[in-house]
């Protein structure tokens, strides 16, 4: 499930050009106590907190791993309040999970794993002087891998937070890495399917700053639905342009970053750690515009949605820190991004199947694509149409023409740098009227705007003038 980490290699990118610059920074929450350590002695409470390991808590958690190891989820309606949230070795909102999101989890454990355990397994529950009540786990986690059938062990720390008698957030400390790669072996391509795809979260527009390096601008797009691989456009305020390409190799468990300046700067980073799925590590090797090279340790962390912080820390010590935080619509600086188009994207698919529908005559097929608010501007861009309009034209095209046929089609997809994005194609279309028997071939380029999976506008660029005499032409002969 490396596939989580690939979001972290991007924040790496620009290094050669803009820099990097993240010495990672905690905004974790931690469950309402301290476990020791200068920090807990600093904060020590005055009062001391009281523990037991034979009350009713410590029993229904003790009850509920026991029903969880046999596969039975059921008292977890009992056990768990319907809003509890899940931390899974982190404090961070955005990667809490839902009871809901937890079942399919749980599920996959057991069609991976048989003779599940928490063997052995101390459980006690401790009411804190802040009035906050915790029942705490320590156990290891057993099971035999069903693919290989070896033994698996991974030592774990639950935590969980009680409201009345029920929880209501549970936090996990475990070795995610080598979970995640277990289950891969037990579950393959399976486990690798529910993986989160990255992608979504890091596409976009960020704003690159900090430190006295300059200020800078990255588009990153995903080329190819499903496959690993993410592009970079970079520009930064001194005007130098990179171009960047991450991928994943999971042959070698390797995630690479390359990029190539236009100032002669280049960056080579290879991070093969994952601590956690929102932290990766590595190492990089620079060329500075100068010819000057540089190699060092780099490492990554995703502190939220909306932040992203790398840190390079090159041999001789030095280090450079980045801040990545989402563009603002308004940035001047996104307009001097290029716009990255693509031709396999899904859109784009929609948008083909939109122009082959048209062809064959299946209207009614080509509604649900567009938004009930679409605006349509067919060739007079001042008299815009609505969606029932519209349709009332295309039934218009195939009324007056026959053998309709979309030649040389050509559609691709493209995320420009005010936020919008549009598929464009174009075409040649012919038809003969049904009426007079003239054949009739128009260039057209068509433009669908995106909000979301529906398109909102679509403009069309064509000789309007010539089609509507073809219509003429055929209500004059038939009298209509």
């Amino acid at each position: 499930m490396n596939r989580i980490h690939l979001v972290s290699a991007l924040a790496i990118a620009g290094t050669a050009v803009v820099g990097c610059d993240t010495a990672p920074k905690s905004t974790g929450h931690h469950p309402g106590h301290h476990h020791g350590g200068s920090q807990a002695a600093a904060t020590a409470p005055d009062e001391n907190p009281t523990t037991t390991i034979n009350d009713a808590r410590t029993a229904k958690t003790t009850e509920f791993l026991e029903a969880y190891t046999q596969g039975d989820f059921g008292p977890a309606g009992e056990f768990f309040a319907e809003d509890v949230v899940f931390y899974p070795n982190s404090g961070m909102t955005a990667d809490t999970f839902t009871l809901e999101e937890w079942y399919p989890f749980v599920e996959m454990h057991h069609e991976g794993f048989g003779d599940i355990a928490f063997e052995p397994m101390h459980v006690q529950t401790t009411d804190y002087p802040d009035g906050t009540t915790w029942t705490h786990v320590w156990s290891s986690w057993n099971g035999v891998n069903k693919a290989t059938d070896e033994p698996f062990s991974t030592l774990v720390h639950l935590a969980y937070k009680w409201d009345g008698d029920r929880v209501v957030e549970e936090f996990q400390f475990f070795d995610a890495g080598k979970f995640e790669a277990e289950m891969e072996v037990a579950l393959g391509d399976r486990f690798a399917a529910d993986a989160p795809s990255p992608w979504d979260w890091v596409t976009g527009i960020w704003r690159v700053s900090g430190g006295d390096l300059p200020d800078a601008m990255v588009n990153w797009t995903q080329p190819t639905p499903g496959v690993d691989v993410v592009l970079g456009d970079w520009t930064n305020t001194d005007g130098v342009r990179t171009i960047q390409m991450v991928g994943w190799d999971p042959s070698t468990g390797t995630i690479t970053s390359q990029e190539y300046g236009s100032d002669g700067s280049s960056l080579l980073v290879e991070c093969d750690e994952f601590p956690s799925p929102q932290a990766m590590s590595g190492v990089y090797h620079m060329r500075m515009p100068d010819g000057t090279v540089v190699d060092g340790v780099v490492e990554i962390v995703r502190e939220r949605d909306d932040l992203m912080l790398a840190t390079l820390i090159a041999d001789d010590g030095t280090e450079v820190v980045r801040t990545f935080e989402p563009a603002a619509e308004d940035d001047e600086m996104r307009a001097s991004l290029g716009m990255t188009a693509t031709t396999s994207d899904a859109k784009s698919e929609m948008v083909r199947r939109i122009h082959r529908d048209y062809e064959a005559g299946n209207l009614d097929a080509l509604g649900p694509a567009f938004a009930d608010d679409c605006v349509f501007k067919w060739g007079d861009h001042t008299a815009p149409a609505d969606k029932a309009t519209w349709r009332d034209g295309l039934g218009v095209h195939h009324d007056t023409f026959q053998d309709i046929r979309l030649d040389n089609l050509y559609v691709q997809t493209g995320d420009y740098s005010d936020g919008n994005t549009w598929t464009t194609s174009w075409l040649e279309w012919n038809g003969v009227n049904k009426v007079t028997g003239e054949p009739a071939a128009f260039l057209v380029h068509v433009a669908h705007r995106w909000d979301g999976d529906l398109i909102a506008e679509e403009e069309v660029f064509f000789d309007i003038g010539r089609f509507k005499d073809h219509v003429e032409a055929a209500a004059a002969a038939t009298g209509k």
